[in-house]
């Protein structure tokens, strides 16, 4: 029997492989047990990887190969929408200014928000498999501008590196899933 490979992708197929593993990620968390559990989110398609892939080929009543084909795509990415469709919105977090609209925290911000922006990071940590290098400082340094371009290129949010409103709700809203995942 060969031994399992490990293959480095080019920049957009590696990133095809983190949005396949994000998905079974989350999967995981609503369906325990059932699809690969707590599988890294690191761009690599390796034997995890298509292992996670077979296990959730089977849940969906799917030919396990564990090549992720048109029919997998298309049956792992609606599932995925109909679990986070429903996600329930974290309430009580509405400190980021309203006004002016273009409100942005950038680099060399000192605000409590900082912080605060820091701690979800943190927390949200173990969900990307990314941010290790963020501190709370409570200053918007170089290490938190590079995790919040991570969390909004994974989030299909620009990548500018400055927490505007759109970037806030989609941390706090991923921050509120995770409460979710442990229930």
């Amino acid at each position: 029997m060969d031994a399992p490979r490990t293959v480095a992708a080019p920049i957009n197929e590696r990133q095809a492989i983190t949005n396949l593993q994000r998905y079974l990620r989350r999967l995981s968390f609503e369906y325990e047990g059932e699809v690969e559990d707590r599988l890294p989110v690191d761009g690599i398609f390796d034997s995890s990887t298509a292992d996670a892939l077979k296990k959730f080929q089977s849940f969906a009543g799917l030919d396990p190969t564990g090549v992720a084909d048109k029919q997998t795509w298309d049956a792992l990415f609606s599932e995925y929408r109909r679990v986070t469709e429903n996600e329930r919105q974290l309430r009580g977090l509405f400190i980021f200014p309203q006004s002016p609209s273009d409100y942005a925290v950038s680099l060399g911000d000192t605000l409590t928000l900082v912080r605060i922006i820091q701690l979800l990071l943190l927390e949200l940590r173990a969900t990307y498999d990314v941010f290790e290098d963020v501190v709370e400082s409570g200053t918007y340094d170089a290490k938190t501008q590079k995790a919040i371009e991570d969390f909004q290129r994974i989030n299909g949010l620009s990548a500018t590196g400055d927490v505007d409103a759109a970037t806030w709700n989609r941390l706090v809203r991923e921050y509120a899933n995770l409460g979710k995942r442990d229930e």
